[in-house]
């Protein structure tokens, strides 16, 4: 039986590292990178947003917004914090 596609966002905010801490700056009108994805489990959303801040190559915070369907079990735990290219200079 095959597991069924959901649509998702992933958009990717700018990310700092600041005494300790991840900081997510937002700011409105702001051109973020986003990209749409199908899913079926929360593990294959998370591969696909690692994948994509890998693409992107600054440190940044995924957000991730599902658009059709329901979300997949461990959704919320899984996509909590995500934290990609922190270990860049520039997120220090």
């Amino acid at each position: 039986m095959s597991k069924k596609l959901r649509d998702f966002v992933v958009t990717l905010y700018p990310a700092t590292m600041e005494r300790g801490y991840f900081v997510t700056r937002f700011e409105f009108g702001q051109d973020l990178p986003r990209k749409r994805v199908q899913a079926s489990s929360a593990d294959e959303i998370v591969a696909e947003a690692r994948s994509f801040a890998s693409d992107h190559g600054q440190p940044c915070h995924a957000g991730i917004r599902i658009t059709q369907g329901r979300k997949p079990a461990g959704f919320d735990a899984k996509t909590k914090s995500l934290y990609f290219n922190m270990d860049l200079p520039e997120a220090s």
